[in-house]
């Protein structure tokens, strides 16, 4: 059976959200040092051979050859410490954690008082956020090692405690290291980031400037420096206003500041002086309430007491109920709890987030209280037949096992409009419950069709009222059961049958686009359908959506806000929106929309903004903001954390069989287990692990921050293996002899990427030829990816296959026209990974560009993301890249034709031919806070 989804998920992760894990795999926790030769058995030739050829796989971005010969060369020499510690190092760093336990476990066997076996299988423990069990062997490490290696592990040891929040401990441990080493510069990072954690910005950068008297080149330490001065200026300008005139306005700004600089004591000061000014200041009170939350647990009692106070003056306030419901939950109090989630549910009844909340703790409570709920719910009339009643009641049903009458319930649901996109999510939850109801479906709707039945009338006809929605739903449940092009035919008929029925126009656009794949096709449809029935929210965004997926973004800008004239609050159309401005490199308007969908559903249901407003903030340069947006305002409730990431993997998952597992047992898993944030994120961790699929996982916000949201610098910064560091700029340009004309794309990760690229495309419209060098560009966003072959290619060209669960899918280039025609050659290594690729392919298989060099690094598979509340992000990978050759660029990669022989640029400083690459950062080591360097943050994993 085809899983039902709707049609704004299914534009959605094929549009925005679908990411290329950059190809520095798996490495989270600390930089790739430069592999260093194990010290081999005296006389044996062949393990020193097998080493130096591990070493250059790894070099080359081979990963696979490279754990081939650290194995073989093991079993020549089992007792060789290097040797385990360099397979076990670069099997973690690929992401195969178990597999890189054993050879941790042995090389401390081999020598327990070396600190790598350790501190690896710590970080392995970490990745897992299992922060206690990283203690517990670095503590057992600790009582073995030689003192010198000592503060070897207090590093990793510090850096979990602060990942825990226990920054006093944090504190104390990384003071221990500089008291043995003073000069140890992990060490001065982990005090600045216990800081900026405390709120201390003051702090924070005199420990950055200490910093950086050790590492004076160090460009990340000094933009992180520069970005926290910006932010204390900024309070300050604003403590000087509201000391002229304390204005609630002024001094609500100022309090949000402090939020975003950690400082709640400050900010809950600031805010209560703006109510003394404004008692009905909506943004204060908010403001108020959440920055009592982190100041503790001294503040949850007047913390709670806000929010209520705000529900008076905004009833339907989706922060302060969701909180409530959390405040309810940490105090253990059941039956407030029930009733916050009943009155969430009841002030925002379109919001399936909650929805889903309710069912999770009626579930928790057991089949009694799931039946109470029912028994509360109307069971006829009117009332009982608007959506979200219908909705909820279907939902409830089918988790009480009741299937016959979920059925009727959602047959109810479905009649009246088969293209509500949020009616569609919960078919899709309903159906994934228990397949047989898609039968028992089209059989109730068979008999409703038949000339003569009550449904449709004595001299039913094809224009009786409701025929159109009617053969809508049947092609729906058609295409459900498998049968694409007979649901595309049927809505044909039923388009040619009733012209003017604006569902029918939506379906059939919807059709072509996912069965067909003819967008052009598609978007006659939903312009039509829009035009029909301009009042029908969902068709000026399924009309948006598609717009923008064709690259269109002006005509997607528009479209949605024809949307917004008449629905100002619908979260989706300002979303879409966004995307569209970001699109346009108008990060200022973007950042504004998704405000405003996030202020209209701060549960996200559409899954964009939550992730995207952080983006937007940090392409405007507000870095410390886009980190603090990254977070939320809504609580981290554990249950739900796993039932969200448990319900993405559910729909983006490519292997529909879910690595041969019962997806649906690990729905209820851990029901009653998860008492803390770091529960569920080692239950969401096992779970995504089941599928076998080291790309499919979760991301902290700091690796998501290192990725999207640092600041960009004026160099280009690598590794010792030749891949770009996330910090260093973005866009080189240069000139070459004979008129040619140089770029080199250091990353995909950038959102000002596609911007930077077209100002230099239109400077080099005039030039003999383009060399596009993508050498050491381990990959980003696939979206940017294909704007920028847009860009360079022009619209209608087939750019290549994806394989996808629905099958092999041609993608198409899109967007206005190619910015140059001149000739392009493409520059490509082994550390060309991922998005990288993708737009490699892009200009290979149009015939646009040729590519020159090395063999790429071979990361093909695709993830979409959905950031969870609290800022953690679910990546499940979706579709898999296949080379023009046809087969799976995932562990091949792309061939080049010829060797590329011009040497990198490295800044826009030294555009000419010879000028040769910034030197790499220092290695790192086992350290947990690696100096900013080599990466401010834990080494960025796949996406």
């Amino acid at each position: 059976m085809t899983k039902a989804r709707s049609p704004w998920s299914v534009l959605f992760l094929l549009l925005v959200a679908v990411v290329s894990a950059p190809t520095r795999v798996l490495a989270r926790n600390q930089p790739d040092a430069a592999p260093s030769p194990a010290d081999p058995v005296p006389g044996t030739s062949s393990v020193a051979a097998l080493v130096k050829q591990g070493n250059e796989a790894r070099r080359a971005g081979q990963m696979r050859v490279a754990i081939a010969s650290f194995r073989k060369a093991r079993d020549l020499a089992p007792h060789t410490y290097e040797i385990r510690i360099l397979l076990a190092d670069t099997l973690r760093r690929a992401g195969q954690w178990d597999r890189s336990l054993p050879e941790y476990e042995a090389a401390r066997r081999i020598d327990p008082s070396r600190p790598e076996g350790y501190s690896g299988t710590a970080l392995i423990s970490r990745l897992r956020y299992d922060y206690d069990g990283a203690a517990a062997v670095l503590l057992e490490g600790l009582g073995k090692v030689a003192p010198g290696s000592r503060p070897d592990l207090l590093l990793v040891l510090a850096e979990s405690r602060r990942r825990q929040s226990r920054l006093p401990d944090a504190q104390r441990l990384f003071e221990e290291i500089l008291k043995a080493r003073p000069q140890e510069a992990p060490a001065r990072a982990g005090l600045a980031r216990v800081a900026e954690d405390r709120g201390d910005l003051a702090g924070a950068i005199r420990a950055w400037d200490a910093y950086l008297e050790i590492k004076t080149e160090d460009e990340a330490a000094e933009l992180r420096r520069q970005e926290l001065r910006e932010l204390r200026a900024s309070i300050e300008a604003l403590r000087e206003t509201a000391g002229r005139a304390a204005s609630a306005g002024v001094l609500a700004e100022l309090g949000r500041l402090q939020s975003v600089a950690g400082d709640a004591k400050g900010a809950v000061e600031s805010y209560r002086r703006a109510l003394r000014v404004d008692a009905e200041h909506v943004e204060a009170r908010r403001g108020l309430a959440l920055a009592l939350l982190d100041t503790g647990p001294e503040g949850v009692t007047e913390a709670a007491r806000e929010f209520r106070r705000l529900l008076k003056r905004v009833p339907g306030d989706g922060v302060a109920l969701y909180n409530l419901v959390a405040l309810a939950a940490a105090a253990g109090d059941a039956s407030a709890e029930e009733s916050a989630w009943g009155a969430l549910v009841a002030a925002r009844p379109d919001d399936l987030f909650a929805l889903r909340g309710d069912l999770a703790f009626l579930e928790r409570q057991g089949p009694e209280a799931l039946a109470r709920a029912l028994d509360r719910g109307p069971a006829g009339g009117r009332e009982a037949a608007a959506p979200a009643l219908l909705r909820r009641r279907a939902l409830l049903l089918a988790t009480a096992g009741r299937f016959p009458e979920a059925t009727d319930a959602l047959y109810r649901l479905l009649v009246p409009d088969p293209t509500d996109p949020w009616s569609l999510e919960i078919a899709n939850e309903i159906l994934f419950m228990d397949p047989p109801i898609l039968r028992a479906l089209a059989d109730r709707l068979s008999r409703d069709l038949a000339p003569g039945t009550e449904a449709m009338g004595p001299s039913a006809g094809p224009s009786a009222p409701g025929a159109a929605a009617r053969q809508v739903l049947r092609a729906r449940l058609t295409w459900w059961a498998g049968r694409g092009e007979e649901a595309l035919v049927i809505l044909r008929q039923a388009v040619a049958a009733h012209p003017d029925a604006a569902v029918a126009r939506s379906a059939l656009g919807e059709a072509y686009q996912e069965i067909a794949h003819a967008q052009d096709l598609a978007l006659v449809e939903l312009e039509r359908a829009a035009e029909i029935d301009p009042s029908r929210p969902a068709a000026g965004v399924d009309l948006a959506l598609a717009l923008l997926r064709a690259g269109r973004s002006k005509q997607a800008a528009a479209a949605a806000r024809r949307c917004l004239e008449r629905s100002p609050d619908l979260a989706p159309a300002q979303s879409v929106l966004g995307a569209a401005l970001a699109d346009q490199g108008d990060f200022e308007g973007a950042a504004s929309a998704y405000a405003a969908a996030l202020s209209a559903d701060p549960a996200d249901n559409f899954g964009l903004a939550r992730g995207q407003l952080p983006v937007a903030l940090a392409a405007l340069g507000r870095n410390v903001e886009a980190r603090r947006a990254l977070r939320g305002p809504l609580p981290p409730l554990p249950e739900m954390l796993y039932r969200e990431a448990w319900a993405f993997a559910r729909d983006s998952c490519r292997d529909r069989g879910f690595n041969g597992q019962d997806w649906l047992a690990w729905r209820t898993r851990y029901r009653r287990k998860l008492g803390t944030e770091d529960d569920a994120y080692r239950a969401i961790t096992e779970m995504l692990a089941s599928l076998g699929d080291p790309y499919t996982r979760l991301r902290d916000p700091e690796e998501t921050a290192s990725l999207f949201l640092a600041r960009r610098g004026a160099s280009v910064l690598t590794d010792p293996l030749g891949r770009v560091s996330p910090p260093s700029k973005t866009v080189i340009t240069g000139d070459l002899p004979g008129g040619l004309g140089y770029i080199r794309l250091s990353n995909f990760t950038d959102p000002n990427v596609v911007a930077e690229l077209r100002a230099a495309l239109e400077t080099m419209r005039q030039k003999e030829g383009i060399v596009l060098d993508l050498r050491g560009n381990s990959g980003g966003l696939t979206r940017s990816a294909d704007e920028i072959g847009n860009l360079l290619v022009g619209p209608g060209r087939d750019a290549g296959v994806d394989d996808s669960a629905a099958g092999p899918i041609t993608q198409v280039t899109g967007g206005e026209g190619a910015l140059t025609d001149s000739p392009l050659t493409v520059l490509v290594d082994g550390q060309t990974g991922s998005a990288a690729e993708r737009l490699a392919r892009t200009l290979s298989s149009t015939g646009r560009g040729s590519l020159a060099g090395d063999p790429t690094f071979g990361k093909g598979r695709a993830q979409v993301s959905r950031v969870l509340p609290g800022g953690t992000t679910v990546l499940v990978s979706i579709s898999e890249m296949l080379g023009p050759d046809g087969r799976p660029i995932q562990g091949n990669g792309l061939q080049p034709a010829r060797r590329a022989r011009v040497p990198p640029v490295s800044a826009a400083a030294e555009p000419s031919p010879g000028a040769k690459p910034a030197p790499p950062p220092p290695a790192a080591g086992s350290s947990p806070a690696p100096p900013p360097a080599a990466n401010p943050s834990p080494a960025p994993p796949p996406r």
